[in-house]
């Protein structure tokens, strides 16, 4: 198995963001220490819900500041970006990383955001994928062209070239089986989840991914597919559950307020019409749903040992962590909760991934 740690750069109102830049770095210095296998980072603007507005320059400061964890993104929103920058930037960090780097995209989600950089919702599938095709093409090909809607290349070669051959590509996916689909079709990875609900349906997503790729005649694995997980460990059952409710709030209460997809009874763009029950969703969403969700990692070892059981039973083989959600948790007790994770977790659950059926 794999286990990650994924890192949103929340900024609770009492941290400068200098604070939060600090803690992030940090908190990737103790994955590696650790033995994570990897951290994850995902990109946001305009609000305090998430503050990393340019993954590849985080991702460049974390390749300096570590030796051996991979660096991916979860993910960079392609339809915010010029794919050949994007595609320059990403092999200048595969370089100065060592060959370590993973490339995650999404089409986001955030209405102010698009409204930020003047771009229509309903054109976000069309750009995510034809960002993402270029990418692709530039940090493979030597020579890459290439006629859109979008986008116009002629002959375009990037420099540097990558380390890796090829690097890693993954799409975040969420709630529309058609990306599910192009995903699959493409060969690209998968990262199914969100930061900032629970999806009761994990298990449905990941059969839906599995089963595309069966169906376009690909092996159905799942060593290129993600799950995000909310997770925070102590030996004391009662306090590992309960710590976390302040900072979490504070996650959902953000969330709850700059993350809607759409006006509240407004017209749902056509790209998103898989999230029209949003508002009923997320008004309700409370602290006790995360917690008790048989897919939240929360608890004293032996717990969450047997909610990995079930995780592992579903078919997942790689687990990213979100272990201080919210920001504001006293950063002892998040360095703690991912220690004592590592040591107690994360073997036992290797071991029991390992087990015969």
């Amino acid at each position: 198995m794999k286990f990650g740690v994924f890192i949103l750069g929340d900024k609770p109102n009492h941290l400068t963001h200098r604070q939060v830049f600090d803690n992030v770095l940090e908190e990737v210095r103790w994955a590696e220490e650790l033995g994570y296998d990897e951290v994850w980072l995902a990109e946001h603007h305009f609000s305090p819900y998430g503050t990393l507005a340019d993954l590849p320059l985080v991702a460049a400061a974390i390749a300096a500041q570590t030796d051996r964890i991979r660096i991916g993104t979860a993910c960079m929103v392609a339809p915010f970006h010029d794919p050949i920058q994007l595609a320059e930037r990403i092999a200048m960090v595969d370089n100065l990383s060592g060959g370590r780097f993973d490339a995650g995209f999404g089409r986001g989600y955030q209405a102010h955001e698009f409204k930020g950089f003047g771009i229509p919702m309903d054109e976000a599938t069309g750009r995510y994928q034809e960002c993402l095709e270029i990418v692709d093409g530039l940090l493979t090909q030597e020579s890459f062209s290439y006629e859109g809607k979008y986008w116009q290349l002629e002959d375009v070669t990037i420099h540097p070239r990558p380390v890796q051959k090829p690097i890693p590509l993954w799409g975040t996916v969420m709630k529309t089986p058609s990306s599910f689909e192009w995903l699959a079709d493409k060969g690209f990875g998968a990262i199914i989840g969100n930061p900032y609900q629970v999806d009761p349906d994990l298990q449905g997503a990941l059969d839906i991914y599995l089963e595309t790729q069966a169906r376009r005649g690909k092996t159905a694995e799942t060593g290129n597919v993600w799950a995000l997980l909310n997770a925070f460990c102590d030996n004391d059952d009662a306090f590992a559950r309960s710590y976390p409710r302040e900072s979490v709030e504070l996650s959902i209460q953000t969330h709850r307020q700059y993350s809607n997809p759409f006006e509240r009874g407004g017209e749902i763009p056509a790209d998103y019409k898989a999230y029209s029950d949003w508002f009923d969703k997320h008004d309700k969403q409370s602290y006790e749903q995360v917690l008790n969700s048989h897919l939240t990692l929360m608890g004293d070892p032996d717990r969450i040992i047997d909610k990995m059981e079930t995780v592992i039973g579903m078919g997942w083989r790689n687990i990213m962590l979100r272990m201080s959600r919210g920001g504001a948790m006293d950063r002892e007790k998040v360095h703690e909760s991912m220690k004592l994770f590592a040591k107690e977790v994360i073997p036992a659950a290797t071991e029991l991934a390992g087990a015969p059926a």
